[in-house]
Formats: C-alpha cells, sequence, structure tokens
C-alpha cells in the first residue's frame, strides 16, 4: 500500500494498493494545487495499517519455530546425559 505526501501542504493522500495509482495520485496534486511544477518535500510514502483488532500481532508460524527449537534443545540435552 502507498500514500502520497506533500509536505508543502501538510496533506497525505488515502493509501492506494499499486505504485501506479499512487503516482497518478500525485500527478493530480501537482495540477490541482501546484500547476504541475514539483513541491518540495513531496515524498510517496509505504503504507502498512494497523492489524485488525483480534488479529495476533505475531505470526503463529513463530510460535511454532519456537516449540520445535525447544524440543530438539531437550532431545539433545537428554542424549547427552544418557
Amino acid at each position: 500500500m502507498y500514500r502520497y505526501r506533500c509536505n508543502q501542504c501538510r496533506t497525505t493522500s488515502p493509501a492506494v494498493r499499486t505504485r501506479p495509482e499512487v503516482e497518478a495520485e500525485r500527478d493530480r496534486h501537482r495540477r490541482r494545487a501546484h500547476a504541475g511544477h514539483i513541491p518540495d518535500g513531496e515524498e510517496i510514502q509505504t503504507h502498512t495499517p494497523p492489524p485488525r483488532p483480534g488479529q495476533p500481532t505475531r505470526p503463529i508460524h513463530y510460535v511454532a519455530y519456537a516449540a520445535l527449537a525447544a524440543a530438539l534443545a531437550l532431545i539433545l540435552w537428554l542424549r547427552l546425559l544418557a
């Protein structure tokens, strides 16, 4: 997701999915607000929306990897003691 930011106007566009969409938004803003000129400090930002309520912030596979690593460590430790 991308957003266009014009620091001169202090405005940020709504987030769009593709780079061409945000470039079109930038071009529209330049034409309307700046007579086609490129304002200083403009930028295209990548935007990651916040997680939805109830959605885990960490993927479950990290927990599975940690459990697997702990099980392997325990097996190796028990083998060394035997």
